[in-house]
């Protein structure tokens, strides 16, 4: 099977807000109401701000998928307070095609977002969803708060998580 490096899979794909240009309008106009939802304690803040290795965050994901409308917007909150931060966007179709076979995943939820290091180095990933969300008894019971952004901040602790195993 044709494969592709993790790197090469960065190059091909777009940036956050390319990726958010081939939305709807209804879809784009959620990405500054996420934003602005997005409320950061100051000691995460100071954290992102102050992280001082290059992180690269690859995403499959898409615009239609409200999923990648929440968590996409954490990431560019976090390249918002940091140049060491960058993200590329590829399809789900090249995330399911390419990206679960190099991390041994059959069913990947999406978005997947691939956490590296300016090596192209895995430190781990996050998939779909937070877990507080993924662990709720019934998902009906959160969805509203969910899609209202009522979860980002958990999305952000993972991510977080994730990024300071390159310390």
């Amino acid at each position: 099977m044709n494969q592709m490096t993790l790197e090469e899979l960065y190059e091909v794909g777009c940036s956050f807000e390319a990726s958010v240009g081939q939305g709807t309008k209804s879809e784009r106009a959620r990405i500054p109401k996420n934003l602005s939802r997005i409320n950061f304690d100051e000691e995460l803040t100071s954290n992102i701000i102050n992280f001082d290795k290059e992180i690269k965050f690859l995403v499959a994901g898409e615009i239609w998928c409200s999923d990648y409308q929440l968590n996409g917007t954490v990431l560019k909150k976090f390249i918002d307070f940091n140049p060491n931060f960058d993200m590329s966007v590829i399809t789900m179709a090249r995330g399911k095609k390419y990206i679960q076979p190099i991390l041994d995943i059959t069913d990947a939820k999406f978005p997947l977002i691939v956490v590296l290091d300016k090596d192209f180095n895995i430190l781990g990933n996050f998939q779909e969803r937070p877990q507080i969300v993924k662990n709720a008894s019934s998902f009906d019971d959160i969805k509203l708060d969910y899609y209202k952004g009522k979860y980002l901040i958990d999305s952000a602790y993972e991510i977080w998580n994730i990024i300071k195993k390159a310390e």
